[in-house]
C-alpha cells in the first residue's frame, strides 16, 4: 500500500540533501552530440567509442547478440557503425552506459541497485522484441524506453542509503520506487533533453491498465514488457492489460527463450 507521508520524507530528504538527479554519463552525452551535428562522420563516434574501452566491449557483445546478429561475426567497432547505423550505434551506448547510474555503495542498497537495473535490462530487450514483431515502432528507442522507464527510481534508492529502516526492509523501499519513480523519471530525462516520448513512457507505463486511443505506442510496448517480465496478465486489480490487447500480445505464455535470455545478458554487461 502507498505510504504519502514515507513518500514525502524521501521526496524532501532529496531535496534537502541537494541529491543530484542522475546525470548522462559523458560517452553517451558525446555520442549524442555527434547524432546531433550534421558534419560529423562514423568515424567520429568510433573515436568516442573507442575512448571507453568497458563500453567498446559491451558494444561488441551486444551487437553479435540476437538484437543485432547478422551472418557475420562482428570484431571491430568500425564494423558495427556500418552495419547497424550511427543513430542505432548512439541509441545503444546511452543504453549501455546507463548501467554506471546504478550503483551503491552500502552492501544492500548495491543488490537492490543490481536488481533495479537486472529488471531493466529484461524490460528493455522484452520492448525491442515486442516493438519488432507487434508495431510498426522503433525497436532501437522501445529498447533504450524500456532501459530508462524505471530511471526515477535511482535517487529514491541512493537516499535509502541513509535510511536504515529502509534497507532493512527492501519490500517497502521497492513499493516507494514503484511509486515515486514515475514523478522523478520524468524530471530525469527531461533534463537530458531527451523526446517527450521516454517522459511520457515513464508517466504512464506504472498504470498496468493505461489505455488511450489511436494508434500503439512506446507506452504500449513498455508496459507490455514490464507485465512479461513480472509475469502477469493481469493488472493487479484484476483488470485485462490493454496495451496487451491493442498490440495483440500474448502475455500467457513467456517470450523469454534461448535468444532473448542471451540478449537480456547482453544488454545487462
Amino acid at each position: 500500500m502507498a505510504n504519502p507521508a514515507l513518500e514525502q520524507a524521501i521526496i524532501n530528504k532529496i531535496r534537502d540533501k541537494g541529491i543530484s538527479l542522475p546525470v548522462l554519463p559523458d560517452v553517451a552525452m558525446r555520442a549524442r552530440r555527434i547524432i546531433d551535428d550534421p558534419n560529423s562522420s562514423a568515424s567520429d563516434l568510433v573515436e568516442v567509442i573507442s575512448q571507453d574501452p568497458a563500453i567498446a566491449a559491451r558494444l561488441i557483445q551486444v551487437a553479435n547478440s540476437p538484437l543485432y546478429r547478422g551472418a557475420q561475426h562482428i570484431d571491430n567497432l568500425n564494423q558495427i557503425v556500418s552495419r547497424l547505423g550511427m543513430r542505432t550505434v548512439s541509441q545503444l551506448i546511452v543504453s549501455l552506459s546507463a548501467k554506471q547510474l546504478f550503483h551503491a555503495d552500502t552492501p544492500t542498497i548495491k543488490r537492490i541497485m543490481r536488481d533495479h537495473w537486472a529488471f531493466s535490462t529484461q524490460v528493455a530487450a522484452l520492448a525491442n522484441h515486442i516493438a519488432r514483431r507487434h508495431t510498426k515502432l522503433d525497436p532501437d528507442q522501445a529498447l533504450l524506453a524500456g532501459l530508462l522507464h524505471s530511471v526515477g527510481g535511482i535517487p529514491v534508492i541512493v537516499v535509502a542509503e541513509d535510511i536504515p529502516k529502509l534497507q532493512d526492509a527492501p519490500a517497502v523501499l521497492n513499493e516507494l520506487v514503484e511509486s515515486l519513480q514515475s514523478r522523478l523519471g520524468g524530471n530525469i530525462v527531461k533534463a537530458w533533453d531527451f523526446p517527450d516520448m521516454f517522459a511520457e513512457v515513464i508517466e504512464h507505463c506504472g498504470d498496468l491498465g493505461y489505455q488511450h486511443d489511436g494508434d500503439p505506442n512506446y507506452s504500449d510496448v513498455v508496459i507490455c514488457a514490464i507485465a512479461q517480465a513480472r509475469g502477469i496478465s493481469r493488472t493487479p486489480d484484476d483488470r485485462p492489460i490493454m496495451a496487451a490487447e491493442k498490440l495483440g500480445v500474448d502475455l500467457e505464455s513467456s517470450m523469454i527463450d534461448d535468444e532473448l535470455d542471451e540478449a537480456i545478458r547482453a544488454l545487462g554487461g
